[in-house]
């Protein structure tokens, strides 16, 4: 090859190595620039393109795409210099957050502007439309219109809607109108000057939906709730209650959460009854300050100043009918494997006028947990209370109780535990201001398990023998459960019986019968079974047979079912030495899925008649709800509306 071909072949080999440099280049720029900027898609019948205006013209079927936004329309004008959009005939918006339908839009994509006609806005994650003649599009999430709708149902003609002037809507935040009317199935029912409402958020301060109900004792009545978001971790709700026939009520609950696991709530009541011409007064506190590693404890406050309150205006029967109410306050202090504390407890007999209720005030205390040391495991308890009541007897007593405790066997397992209890008193009012016990308890238990298994099922039996020594017993006065640590000599039979299939344990039966040398000729105690099962029906029975009189002493049962859609339950309450007994049952419907109803009966064995019958009736739709409640009680009827509105119902402001 002679060097003339050697300069041809390297003039070539230059020009190639150009060419492609520079497509190199201009691929790269073009690239570049394309993923720089967000790519604009538009589809139509006809596209026209003027570059002198930089605009273009669009007609049927019309789809234009920028990022997260997509547009539809009959036409469309859209230049790509200003980022202006003008939409006409049926015009569709849709983006991650929001959606709407218009005749007609005209907005700028890059500042969010614009102005809707005939438009209906949709705010996707709570379902919140809102619809006007002209809608103005302020920011990304903001829309102003001079008159609109509101709802969060569905369809051309909603269940409900605000209608109202001057709307003020900003997505996440709230919705502010004036001269709003409220209307059901486009039918004006009421009308507020101002109204507001929280937009796409969990708490927003505002009136909550008001509770409207009747009663023959109390007359005609209106709960009117604020709900105060004082801050993120901190709210409240302040209440107005309205009875024609017995006052105003007036009430507030506060509500906190607190880093290190602190939290609290507290509740203040009164009302000035017409009727009675008395006050009622009611606080409550709740404060938890739970510590594994430092000081904690916790404060249960109840209070009430006349003993009838509940009775009077409580709607719940579990309230009105309590015995006791307690208050308790605690402070403790966690040590390795151990704790101290610092008591105080407080009750009021609700039901009797009697003094004789004892008051913890206070109690210091120390625990230690059961601490294992070879075979065997120890644990202890030493208290020192302060007990005073109004009358009776007065005083401070020690309790001292350690306890050792050592198990061994595996085909018999037997379980033995030995204590020694040291209880004295100073009393005040007492014949004996110094009364003392020394106490030795021991009990051994020995038990096994045979199992034997069936074709659909597995029977776990488990008999065991057990035997409890407690040696001495004086006449002390009776403050609480340590005072029933009772000089006996018991032995007791029982046998547990376990039904478990491939979908775990089913039913358990229990049966016990213990016998006592030291209640002479009425030595056997109480026999007693116990019953729960789980499948195919729910049902928890607990009864004690005294076989000296051949009395029933107590029965307590539940018994819960489902049949199709309708959930059964009954129970029944009876104890002979407390002198009560009673029956419940309940059932639920779900007649189609947007109704529930349920019926309640609480019917007094003892004196033979009703004391509560009462019926919940709840129908939901896509977007409100409605829940009547009746309650008949001896001589009173109550019943009470509460609306359920979508969407609004956690900070309405009117």
């Amino acid at each position: 090859m002679n060097s003339n071909q050697l300069s041809v072949n390297s003039k070539k080999y230059k020009r190639i190595i150009l060419v492609i440099l520079l497509f190199t280049i201009h691929y790269s720029l073009f690239t570049i620039h394309c993923f720089a900027e967000e790519q604009t898609i538009i589809t139509s019948d006809t596209l026209e393109y003027s570059k002198d205006t930089a605009t273009y013209v669009a007609k049927g079927n019309v789809k234009f795409q920028k990022a997260d936004k997509v547009i539809e329309a009959n036409e469309m004008r859209y230049n790509e210099q200003t980022s202006d959009v003008i939409a006409s005939g049926a015009v569709r918006y849709n983006d991650t957050d929001t959606s709407f339908t218009a005749s007609r839009a005209e907005l700028n994509l890059e500042t969010e502007t614009g102005i809707l006609y005939d438009a209906e806005i949709l705010f996707k994650k709570d379902n919140y439309h809102i619809s006007g003649k002209e809608i103005e599009k302020k920011g990304e999430k903001y829309y102003f219109s001079p008159e609109a709708t509101f709802t969060t149902c569905d369809g051309p003609v909603p269940a409900w809607c605000f209608r109202g002037k001057n709307i003020d809507a900003v997505g996440g935040e709230e919705l502010k109108a004036k001269d709003v009317s409220f209307r059901i199935k486009d039918i004006p029912v009421f009308y507020t000057p101002y109204f507001r409402a929280p937009l796409l958020t969990e708490r927003q301060a505002g009136f909550l939906t008001p509770v409207i109900g009747y009663s023959n004792l109390r007359g005609a009545h209106l709960n009117t709730p604020f709900f105060w978001a004082i801050s993120e971790n901190r709210d409240a709700t302040i209440s107005l209650d309205l009875y024609s026939k017995r006052g105003i009520g007036e009430g507030m609950e506060y509500r906190y959460i607190e880093p290190g696991d602190i939290k609290g709530k507290w509740w203040l009541y009164h009302i000035r009854d017409t009727e009675l011409n008395k006050n009622f007064y009611e606080v409550k506190a709740l404060h938890e300050q739970r510590s594994a590693n430092g000081i904690g404890g916790f404060l249960n406050l109840n209070f009430v100043n006349e003993k009838d309150f509940y009775r009077e205006f409580s709607p719940h029967l579990e309230v009105r009918t309590n015995r006791f109410l307690e208050s308790t306050g605690e402070i403790s202090l966690p040590l390795t494997n151990s704790r101290v504390y610092l008591l105080s407890q407080y009750w009021v007999d609700l039901r009797d006028e009697t003094k004789l209720v004892p008051q913890r005030l206070p109690e210091a205390g120390y625990v230690l947990n059961p601490a294992k040391v070879g075979n065997l495991w120890f644990s202890a308890m030493a208290t020192v209370s302060n007990f005073w009541r109004d009358e009776g007897v007065n005083g401070q007593r020690l309790d001292i109780y350690p306890r050792v405790l050592h198990k061994f066997g595996s085909d018999v397992v037997v379980l033995q535990t030995l204590g020694l209890r040291e209880t004295a008193y100073s009393l005040q009012k007492g014949e004996d201001d110094s009364l003392h016990r020394e106490a030795i308890e021991y009990s051994i238990v020995a038990h096994t398990r045979l199992l034997k298994r069936y074709e659909s099922f597995t029977h776990v039996l488990e008999p065991s023998i057990g035997y409890t020594l407690i040696t001495d017993s004086e006449d002390l006065p009776l403050f609480d459960s340590t005072e029933l640590f009772k000089k006996t000599s018991t032995v007791e039979l029982s046998l547990l019986n376990r039904f478990i299939n491939n979908g775990g344990e089913f039913m358990v039966l229990r049966a016990s019968q213990g016998f006592d040398s030291y209640k002479g000729d009425r030595a056997f105690l109480p026999f007693r079974l116990e019953v729960g099962i789980r499948r195919p029906v729910s049902l928890r029975l607990d009864t004690s047979y005294d076989v000296n009189t051949g009395k029933l002493e107590s029965i307590n049962s539940d018994l819960w079912m489902k049949i199709s859609e309708a959930t059964i339950s009954a129970g029944q309450r009876y104890n002979r030495l407390n002198d009560t007994h009673f029956y419940t049952a309940s059932i639920g419907l779900y007649p189609y899925k947007p109704l529930y109803t349920e019926a309640r009966l609480w019917y007094d064995a003892k004196e033979k008649k009703s004391k509560e019958i009462a019926m919940n009736i709840k129908y939901t739709s896509q977007c409100w709800g409605v829940n009547m409640q009746f309650i008949k009680r001896p001589g009173d009827f109550t019943a009470a509306l509460l609306f359920e509105l979508k969407g609004i119902s956690k900070g309405l402001k009117i």
